[in-house]
C-alpha cells in the first residue's frame, strides 16, 4: 500500500467542493468561499489542463457539478438559493443562467450521469430537492418533499434513471424513484445529521452515508431498515464519502478531523480501514476520484489547498 501527494494547488479561499471532469482527462473544477462561506464572494477554478479558468461569484458557492451532456457547462449551488449555470469556454463571471426556486441555501447539485438525460438535482436548506431540465420550459420539473430539515446532498443513481438518494439534518436517508413516484426512507439512518451520500458504481443496491456521529454506514436499499456495515475511525463529522469508480471494493471519506480514510468493502472485510492520512488540521470538504486514471483523487480543505493524491492498494 502506498500513498503520496503528487501536487498541490493553492486557493484564494477555503475549498467547499471539487469535481473531476467526465469529459477531459485531469480537469478539476473547484469552488472556494471567502470567510469560510459565512458571507462574501466565491471563486470557481478549473485546473489540470492548458486552459486555466477562474470565475467570480458574489455569494457563497457550496457545490459544483459538470454537465454530462455538454462539456462547456458547469452548475453550482449558491448560498442565495439559486443554481447558477456557467459556460466555461469563456473567461467571464457572468453566468449563462440562474435558476431561482429554492427558499434557502442550495447545498448540493448533481447532474444525471446518464448521457441520455439532461436532469439536474438540487438539494437545499429549505428541506426540498428540485429536479431541473434545461431543455424544457419551465426548467423546474418537480419538487421532492419529505425531509424535515436541511437536505445536505442528493445524488442520482449512476445507472438507474429516476432513482435518487438524499440525506438530511433530520437524520434520515430517503430513496426517491421518480419513475414510480415512490419514496422509501430510514427515518433514523444515523443518530445525527447526515452530511453526505454516494452510490456504488458497481452494485446497483449499495450506497454509503457519512454523518456527524463520525461514522459511515453502508446500505442495501432492498433492506434499508438496517445498515450492512458501520465504519468507525473518524474523529469528527464526516463531510464527504466517495466510492472508487475503478474498484468495487474501495471507498474514501474525509471530514472535519482533517483525515482522509480509505476503506475496504469486500464481503469478508466489509468495514476495514485500510489506510488513514492526516491531510491537514482544517475541515476537508472536497473529495473526488479521478474518473480516467486509477488510484488518483483530489482533496480540498479549508486550509486553502487542493492536494492531488495517489493511493495504490492490493
Amino acid at each position: 500500500m502506498s500513498f503520496r501527494i503528487v501536487a498541490q494547488s493553492n486557493l484564494i479561499d477555503a475549498c467547499y467542493s471539487l469535481r473531476y471532469s467526465p469529459h477531459l482527462v485531469n480537469q478539476l473544477a473547484i469552488v472556494s468561499c471567502e470567510n469560510f462561506g459565512i458571507r462574501g464572494r466565491s471563486t470557481i477554478q478549473l485546473i489540470g489542463n492548458h486552459n486555466q479558468i477562474s470565475l467570480q461569484w458574489s455569494d457563497a458557492l457550496f457545490d459544483i457539478s459538470f454537465v454530462e451532456t455538454d462539456p462547456s457547462l458547469i452548475a453550482c449551488a449558491s448560498g442565495d438559493g439559486s443554481i447558477v449555470i456557467w459556460k466555461i469556454n469563456n473567461n467571464t463571471s457572468t453566468p449563462l443562467l440562474s435558476l431561482r426556486q429554492h427558499q434557502r441555501e442550495v447545498w448540493s447539485v448533481h447532474w444525471s450521469e446518464s448521457r441520455s438525460s439532461d436532469a439536474l438535482l438540487s438539494a437545499s436548506a429549505d428541506g426540498t430537492i428540485k429536479l431541473w431540465d434545461l431543455t424544457r420550459s419551465p426548467n423546474l420539473q418537480a419538487t421532492l418533499t419529505g425531509h424535515e430539515s436541511i437536505v445536505y446532498e442528493a445524488r442520482w443513481h449512476p445507472r438507474r434513471p429516476g432513482l435518487i438518494a438524499s440525506v438530511s439534518a433530520d437524520c434520515s436517508l430517503r430513496i426517491f424513484d421518480t419513475k414510480q413516484a415512490s419514496n422509501i426512507m430510514n427515518p433514523c439512518a444515523h443518530p445525527a445529521e447526515i452530511l453526505s451520500v454516494d452510490w456504488s458504481k458497481y452494485d446497483d443496491h449499495l450506497l454509503v452515508t457519512g454523518a456527524c456521529d463520525n461514522r459511515l454506514r453502508l446500505w442495501d436499499i432492498r433492506m434499508i431498515t438496517s445498515a450492512v456495515s458501520i465504519f468507525e475511525g473518524h474523529e469528527a463529522a464526516i463531510r464527504r464519502v466517495k466510492f472508487d469508480p475503478h474498484r468495487r471494493d474501495r471507498l474514501a471519506s474525509t471530514g472535519y478531523d482533517g483525515l482522509l480514510k480509505f476503506w475496504n468493502i469486500t464481503p469478508t472485510n466489509s468495514n476495514i480501514n485500510i489506510h488513514t492520512e492526516r491531510i491537514c488540521k482544517e475541515f476537508i470538504y472536497g473529495l473526488d476520484w479521478n474518473l480516467f486514471e486509477r488510484d488518483k483523487l483530489a482533496v480540498g480543505a479549508w486550509d486553502k489547498t487542493v492536494r492531488l493524491c495517489e493511493f495504490a492498494s492490493p
